[in-house]
């Protein structure tokens, strides 16, 4: 019996979603497996997954998420990682409290490894999700195929897949499969797939509460162009869900950091913006559209400066196809209506987007010098990536997609070398790609091992930027803030063993002595960890 075209293309991708699986598990399998085996602890590449996967696990086995730390009631909130805060001697999320009781509850249900295989599997899902979205959209079931083949090993995509217990995936799947089940709605009439789409949508504004602003232009469009066929009651049943999930969302705000519009991303401590929002303070309505618009400020320079080195040097080759689908359509008498509304909300959402982010200027510049398929900023244009392929994937259906066999050939071949250029850049990036990150990881597990065999589990580690690899296992102490280091920690040296891991120099150590042998504190004879870090016992100095 001949497969229609449809079944065809549902068994191909049912292929794919499988190989790619394996694909977006590479870090999984290769660097955590081994550390889960060995070590029975996990060490992330990014502050902000070491503090999620903590909290995850901690709501999955005790349904809590913050941690006390009797310490920090005497250190003035001394010991806690980088992307963790503190509120009244406990330790708290930064993260939106929504993305950590997701994750917590497929702890729950995968395990505290197998937690690790959800953002490949999610990952994998959108691909399929955008796919049947594409067919609904556009109706041509070659195209929706098409952008599915170039989504699978785009490079970004493929990157923050292996980059696990971080929202971005799970953002990105919220928001298609919420999509999805508003199309199936308005396609079929089914108030059930109405329901879970305003379900998930609420949820990805939730998880992600920056993108709401884009989210909110996408669903007033959507809205208004099918005005004719929604109902006011189910109109009415969106907003009532979104109000239960928002709702829901600020009661755990209240729970955990003690004020519904209380987040983690706050300075807890005096209630005030993180640094990044420094002079956007909300003094009239003006200034609050602004903060609301343009959180890091306006800087055009910049904006340009990062949309080209992180939105078009990294997928350059879909730029120029998208570019060359825009020029065809452009040059259509024909537009169908579809394409025309594609083209009126796109520069719209892309302004919205970068006007957001766009200005943020790093504070690490060893990170904005090294990192370039890692850097936040490919997290957050993600949407951006993902709205520019059906441009990319009409180019290649109109100019290779022929009956002639020397254009059916070169149609495969470019979807082949596109696939091998966006695997390049995800695994073979110089300073950040997959490989690059395995091989950290694993020194990462080089250094905890040699920590561990000289170290007590009850001890604390002062460290740089090493928190990721020690924590929780050990309690830590990242040197940052206004209040000073050493006079906090000659009130807990007597109680708790204390050590200093860095890569710091002789020189910045004996300069660091001077400042804690005033604090009655004394930073003792190093170990060799490896050849760049070293480890110091801090003692109290016996007068």
């Amino acid at each position: 019996m001949k497969l229609s075209k449809e079944k065809k293309y549902n068994i191909i991708l049912l292929f794919l979603c499988v190989l790619f699986f394996v694909l977006y598990s590479f870090t999984v399998v290769a660097a955590w497996l081994p550390q889960w085996l060995n070590l029975k602890h996990l060490i992330f590449n990014w502050p902000d997954a070491n503090a999620n996967y903590f909290f995850a696990k901690l709501f999955a086995e005790q349904g809590v998420l913050s941690w006390h730390e009797p310490f920090n009631s005497i250190t003035d909130n001394l010991l806690h990682t980088r992307s963790i805060n503190v509120v009244d001697a406990n330790l708290v999320p930064m993260t939106f409290l929504p993305v950590l009781i997701l994750f917590g509850l497929a702890a729950k249900l995968f395990g505290p490894f197998g937690i690790l295989f959800l953002t490949p599997l999610l990952a994998t899902l959108t691909v399929y999700i955008i796919y049947c979205l594409s067919f609904y959209i556009f109706k041509d079931l070659d195209l929706s195929f098409l952008i599915a083949l170039l989504f699978f090993p785009l490079a970004p995509w493929l990157y923050f897949s292996n980059i696990v217990m971080l929202p971005t995936v799970l953002f990105i799947f919220l928001v298609s499969g919420g999509w999805l089940a508003i199309a199936k709605s308005l396609a079929t009439k089914n108030n059930i797939w109405w329901i879970i789409g305003a379900l998930f949508l609420s949820l990805a504004v939730v998880v992600r509460p920056t993108e709401v602003l884009w989210l909110a232009l996408v669903w007033v469009f959507v809205i208004y162009i099918n005005r004719k066929r929604l109902k006011y009651q189910r109109c009415l049943v969106g907003v009532l869900i979104f109000l239960a999930v928002f709702i829901t969302f600020l009661s755990f705000n209240k729970l955990i950091y003690g004020g519904y519009l209380s987040f983690g991303y706050l300075n807890l401590q005096s209630g005030t913006l993180p640094t990044e929002f420094s002079g956007q303070q909300s003094r009239n309505v003006f200034d609050s559209v602004k903060l609301l618009l343009m959180p890091f400020g306006f800087d055009f320079l910049l904006i340009v400066k990062n949309f080209v080195k992180y939105f078009v040097n990294i997928i350059w080759y879909h730029v120029l196809f998208a570019a060359a689908g825009f020029i065809l359509l452009s040059t259509n008498k024909k537009l169908s209506l579809t394409w025309k509304k594609y083209f009126l909300l796109t520069p719209f959402v892309f302004i919205l987007i970068l006007l957001f982010y766009g200005s943020w200027d790093l504070a690490d510049p060893l990170v904005k010098e090294l990192n370039t398929i890692s850097i936040s900023y490919v997290r957050y244009f993600m949407p951006l990536y993902i709205w520019l392929l059906p441009l990319s994937a009409y180019a290649i259906k109109k100019l290779f997609s022929s009956k002639d066999k020397t254009n059916q050939l070169a149609y495969y071949v470019i979807i082949f070398a596109l696939a091998i250029l966006s695997i390049k850049v995800a695994f073979y990036a110089k300073h950040d790609g997959l490989f690059k990150n395995k091989e950290n990881l694993l020194n990462y597990s080089q250094q905890y091992e040699g920590v561990y065999e000289l170290v007590p589990e009850d001890a604390i580690i002062i460290t740089d930027r090493s928190d990721k690899v020690f924590f929780p296992q050990y309690q830590v102490i990242v040197p940052q803030g206004d209040l000073p280091l050493w006079p906090r920690i000659s009130k807990i040296v007597d109680n708790q063993n204390i050590y200093y891991f860095t890569d710091k120099s002789e020189q910045e150590i004996d300069n660091q002595r001077v400042v804690a042998n005033s604090n009655g504190v004394a930073i003792g004879n190093l170990v060799e960890i490896d050849k760049k870090f070293k480890l110091y016992k801090i003692i109290r100095i016996t007068r």
